[in-house]
């Protein structure tokens, strides 16, 4: 084994020391770049394009700026929604008149008004009145018989022509007599 491993060490020494021989180095060399020069590099509009908007991805403390503010934008969307359906709460709690509310008589807002108290579990705001549910039943159904005697007091009144003209004088004479501010 020993001669094919000296005979390889040898072939190897002596291709070491062997270099080729060139003409003229200097003209190689100056061959090579102007060539180099002369070669235009070949450039995708596509990917310049992209790489000029999307650079900013590889630094890193733009990246995380964005990100910084995108979730910022978030949570304000998410405050606004919160805000926008606490609002639409409030409306679905509020009254809604309609025209058979309009016909109604004072003594019929009293007790819708009344009701929407008893309902809300609110203290009347100006002078802070707590009414019993005892108390609350009792008003309404004495308003209820007021407007029974009411209606029938009115048709009295409609049925009777002689009783309908004595009440309009009278209602005109206090008309003329008030005083006009």
């Amino acid at each position: 084994m020993k001669p094919e491993n000296e005979k390889f060490n040898e072939v190897v020494g002596l291709l070491k020391k062997s270099r080729p021989l060139l003409d003229s180095p200097e003209e190689i060399g100056n061959n090579v770049i102007r060539r180099l020069r002369a070669e235009k590099p070949k450039t995708d509009i596509l990917a310049s394009l992209t790489d000029f908007l999307f650079s900013w991805v590889y630094i890193g403390w733009v990246r995380r700026t964005l990100i910084t503010a995108s979730c910022a934008l978030i949570l304000i969307f998410i405050y606004q929604q919160g805000i926008i359906l606490k609002r639409i709460d409030t409306l679905g709690k509020q009254t809604i008149i309609t025209d058979k509310a309009n016909n109604s008589t004072p003594s019929d807002e009293i007790e819708r008004l009344l009701t929407g108290y008893k309902n809300s579990g609110h203290l009347f705001s100006s002078r802070s009145i707590t009414i019993s549910e005892g108390q609350m039943k009792e008003l309404l159904e004495s308003v209820k018989e007021l407007q029974i005697k009411y209606k029938d007091l009115e048709k009295i009144i409609e049925e009777d022509p002689d009783l309908k003209k004595m009440i309009e004088k009278k209602l005109m004479e206090n008309d003329h007599t008030k005083t006009n501010l």
